[in-house]
């Protein structure tokens, strides 16, 4: 080699490094993408399994020469694998593992999605719904800043889920959020999808039973083109709740199983979500024996799970079959364990909120220690800390009985209202004014088919029947129902069954027995009536004669 090529090569070296480095970042990015790619593809299919696989692999042959990105990313979804699976302790460890790396600060957006994953052990494995809506707040607004519209949806969603779980409405303001976002971007299909799941469950809480199979439905839509798969199992819950609503057990019995079908190998937890209404509906039709075999099997599952938040629903559950049965001793004994389950999961929440208080405390305190160097702040941190733990504990007496006190002044202040509340149900309420004069005479001949009539007590009543009644049709009515009562139709038609129930169980002088008082009033089951009772007065048609009569004992 001369030297005139030896300076050409020495000159051409920097190019050919700076290529290969360039190759080599090509190189890395493609992985990067397509492991990325391969792990939505794996969670929007509900292939938890295959992810944990994936990623875990990936994760596990982690090295110095690895791109960091990817190491972060298969960490990540292995952990949330391992949290759908309810292998609680490999999520542990995932999260512990994360939690040590250092430089969390140079990827905030998977900072973000590490906020979201914690957030979701925190729900599922410790119950700790206020660190969980800690860490999706934190997410949720880092993903507002960055623009990202895909994950900000994900996290308004698991929001809202929080709230779902809690059935607490709050969390519609949430879901409506999700679908104002998704609506602006309707070239993603997933967030279109999963924002109208959202917002079927939040209504099925709110008790908007149409309202919830629309978007149930449009969710259904999407989820049948994109094959998401994944999704299924809420949208046939919730379709399934709103066939039980319209009567339709049938049609809700093929919508659960469907679900089941669907949620065989997803996330465990969308088997007991679509256990506690298909439980509820065995219980209403009538199908007891099956209803007591679904409940023990499913109560096994859950012991075997150890998933104690849904424990206390399928107790209550089998307190209301075993009513319904007309076994008050062994529904006394269920319910009273439903009580214990339900009471456990207050207190695991209240003391995971008291530890993390603690916490924050002894920080803060081993700053000062640090800062200061004085022996003496050691003994100021015991007394604080003891001080603080004999103050919770009278301030938790103390509340509790306050709460037990509340709560049995105003049983009895709604029973003493009760008559004043069904004479003033019993009576039309002047119409608003500024209403069509037409809705208003519809309305008021409706009030006198119900109120005179007892149209309420035929067991085959529906809006047809009371269109061809009134010489109207069924749409007209259920609005005029709406508008006038505030009330969907079984709503309406509840509430004056419920007003007679309650009228018969408040004459002490009448006799009849309760689990007969159904057909009176034009329920076809007395399990139907039992349900629709508790649910409008808080308690069963039997500890509500039992309350009455200890108030008012005959002459």
């Amino acid at each position: 080699m001369n030297k005139p090529q030896l300076i050409i090569i020495i000159a051409l070296l920097p190019v050919l490094v700076s290529m290969l480095c360039s190759c080599s970042d090509r190189a890395r990015q493609s992985e990067l993408q397509k492991y990325s790619e391969l792990y939505v593809h794996y969670c929007r299919s509900g292939q938890f399994d295959s992810l944990a696989v994936d990623a875990g692999r990936v994760f596990a042959a982690r090295n110095p020469g690895m791109d960091r990105r990817l190491i972060l990313l298969s960490g990540l979804h292995s952990a949330q694998a391992a949290i759908f699976l309810d292998n609680y302790p490999q999520a542990a460890a995932y999260i512990d593992t994360l939690s040590g790396f250092g430089d969390w600060a140079e990827y905030p957006d998977l900072s973000a999605m590490f906020s979201g994953i914690q957030a979701s052990y925190e729900i599922k494995a410790g119950f700790d719904y206020p660190s969980a809506l800690a860490h999706l707040t934190d997410a949720l607004n880092w993903f507002k800043e960055d623009g990202n519209a895909l994950n900000t949806c994900n996290a308004l969603y698991n929001i809202s889920m929080i709230y779902f779980f809690r059935r607490d409405t709050a969390g519609l303001r949430y879901a409506r959020e999700a679908i104002e976002i998704s609506s602006e971007n309707m070239d993603d299909p997933y967030m279109m999808c999963t924002a109208d799941v959202v917002m079927a469950m939040m209504l099925l809480v709110k008790g908007d039973y149409d309202g919830a199979r629309r978007y149930a439905d449009e969710a259904k839509r999407i989820a049948d083109k994109e094959s998401y798969t994944l999704v299924y199992p809420r949208i046939y819950m919730v379709l399934g709740e709103a066939a039980l609503d319209d009567g339709d057990a049938a049609a809700a019995d093929g919508l659960f199983r469907k679900g089941f079908e669907a949620a065989r190998n997803t996330d465990p937890d969308f088997y007991f979500e679509l256990a506690i209404p298909y439980s509820r509906m065995l219980i209403q039709t009538g199908r007891y024996q099956e209803a007591e075999e679904f409940l023990a099997g499913t109560l096994s599952i859950v012991d075997r799970n150890d998933n104690i938040r849904y424990r206390h629903v399928l107790l209550e559950q089998l307190s209301a079959l075993k009513e319904a049965q007309g076994d008050i001793h062994s529904a006394y004994r269920y319910f009273k364990s439903a009580v214990s389950s339900r009471d456990s999961i207050m207190n695991v929440d209240k003391e995971t909120s008291f530890n993390n208080l603690l916490d924050l405390y002894e920080k803060a305190s081993l700053q000062n220690i640090i800062r200061k160097r004085q022996y003496d702040m050691y003994v100021t941190l015991f007394i604080c800390v003891l001080s603080l733990l004999i103050c919770a504990f009278f301030i938790y007496r103390y509340l509790r009985q306050s709460r037990l006190n509340k709560e049995l002044v105003q049983r009895n202040q709604e029973y003493l209202k009760r008559s004043e509340m069904l004479q003033k149900y019993l009576r039309p309420e002047p119409a608003p004014s500024g209403n069509d004069p037409a809705d208003e005479q519809l309305f008021g001949k409706l009030e006198r088919i119900m109120r005179e009539e007892h149209a309420y007590r035929s067991n085959d009543i529906s809006l047809d029947k009371l269109a061809a009644m009134l010489g109207s049709n069924r749409t007209y009515i259920s609005r005029v129902i709406n508008r006038y009562a505030d009330k969907s139709f079984w709503g309406y038609v509840n509430m004056y069954r419920i007003a007679e129930a309650t009228e018969i169980l408040s004459d002490l002088n009448n006799e009849v027995q309760i689990k007969n008082i159904y057909e009176v009033l034009g329920y076809n089951s007395a399990a139907s009536f039992f349900r629709v009772f508790r649910e409008e007065t808080g308690i069963s048609p039997s500890k509500y004669r039992e309350e009455v009569r200890k108030m008012r004992p005959k002459a």
